[in-house]
């Protein structure tokens, strides 16, 4: 039989949710090899709300509004999508000409970038009630023209006693664009910018780390948020969270080294190859390292995160639980320091794989071992803080200007 190529045609809400499904699995240094990633983005979303790892700096949730604000002036008739597009890679050359172009979306595709920053944004957008009509990118292109005549005649609402009889597309103080705007663009946040994003992040992320940090801290960050004493200062309900994920993020940081150490050694006994037996003793020694810190620790007692999963309306896949609560009962009962020298264990990283990928499985799957790196989905779960991190030193950038 040839091969056939299908092609699916999607209407643009459905390539919305096919998006939102690949970015879990953007994120580097996870342990999503034994498919712990959706314990991860519990973890993020009770932390820190409507981020992503997409999200590379803070103004382009006033970028991307601008941009359609801009389109929405010429009045109907356009092709939304075209020149939205258009504009943003108006935007990729005005900011990779600023003195400050670190995480320009798109720095070097320019016009070729295929993910743009209006689809990466989108959903924080949403959350943060910027975009007010609250729905999908793909909704508001294909309801462009009809919302332009429902609410064109909305005045601006600069006097905050100002009764509202319809709703606006987007939030009504939404500052206004620079002049010439995306001309001159760059990432520093005017203090009336920042104001706005501020009470956003404290009206819709109310009890979170993210709100928290918006309002606490300064543009001097820790890189890792268990390490800034601001977090350890908040009300107890959201150090609770950052507790959580500090301690599970070192607790299964064991189980990719165990995993990488067990693809060492089979590699190692089938092919013999000297790189193989020195990878064996590196993640012997880090392995090592990782269970003088554990063994430090009190035990780590999965069922505080179960109840939060439950909480944060999560789904809990019953062998993920029971691969968690292994891991977590054969170190409880045996110490950290049992854990690299474990047949048991091996066992159940075997099993988890296999699980997770059938005959692709490293394990099983002689091809896909020979194909190893040598390092895969190593480090410790950090939540998405490296972006939020960047996105608080611009809000507070702004905040001290």
């Amino acid at each position: 039989m040839q091969p056939q190529l299908t092609w699916v045609d999607l209407t643009a809400t459905d390539r919305d949710r096919v998006r939102q499904v690949l970015r879990l699995f953007d994120e580097q240094g996870t342990v999503d090899e034994l498919g712990l990633g959706g314990l991860r983005d519990v973890l993020s979303n009770a932390l820190f709300p409507g981020t992503s790892v997409l999200h590379t700096r803070l103004r382009y949730v006033l970028f991307i509004p601008w941009i359609y604000r801009e389109i929405e002036s010429w009045g109907g008739g356009y092709d939304v999508a075209y020149e939205a597009r258009r504009l943003e890679v108006e935007l990729i050359d005005a900011l990779n000409e600023s003195d400050d172009n670190a995480g320009v979306i798109g720095k070097y595709a320019r016009e070729s970038v295929t993910q743009m920053a209006s689809t990466a944004y989108w959903a924080f957008l949403v959350h943060l009630g910027i975009f007010a009509a609250g729905r999908n990118q793909g909704w508001y292109h294909t309801h462009f023209d009809s919302l332009l005549k429902k609410h064109g005649d909305l005045p601006r609402a600069d006097d905050p006693g100002v009764v509202w009889t319809r709703e606006p597309t987007w939030h009504p103080r939404l500052p206004a664009a620079p002049d010439g705007f995306p001309k001159g663009a760059d990432f520093s946040l005017t203090s009336e910018e920042a104001q706005f994003v501020l009470g956003r992040f404290v009206e819709r992320c109310p009890g979170s780390l993210l709100a928290w940090l918006a309002q606490e801290a300064s543009s001097e960050l820790a890189t890792e948020f268990w390490d800034e004493p601001l977090t350890w200062r908040a009300p107890e309900a959201i150090t609770r969270v950052a507790e959580l994920g500090r301690r599970f993020s070192l607790h299964v940081e064991g189980a990719p080294l165990l995993y990488n150490l067990l693809l060492a050694e089979l590699r190692f006994s089938s092919e013999g190859h000297e790189a193989d037996e020195e990878r064996i003793e590196q993640y012997r020694w880090e392995l090592a390292e990782w269970a003088a810190l554990e063994s430090a620790e009190a035990p780590f007692d999965p069922a505080e995160l179960w109840q939060l999963v439950a909480i944060q309306g999560g789904r809990l896949l019953p062998p993920q639980q029971r691969f968690v609560e292994r891991w977590s009962g054969f170190i409880n009962m045996h110490g950290a320091d049992a854990v690299v020298d474990s047949d048991d264990l091996r066992q159940l990283i075997r099993a988890r794989e296999q699980r997770l990928k059938g005959p692709r499985a490293r394990t099983v799957n002689r091809g896909r071992l020979l194909d190893w790196s040598g390092r895969v989905g190593v480090g410790r779960m950090r939540f998405r803080w490296p972006n939020v991190r960047q996105l608080l030193i611009d809000l507070h950038h702004g905040l001290e200007s």
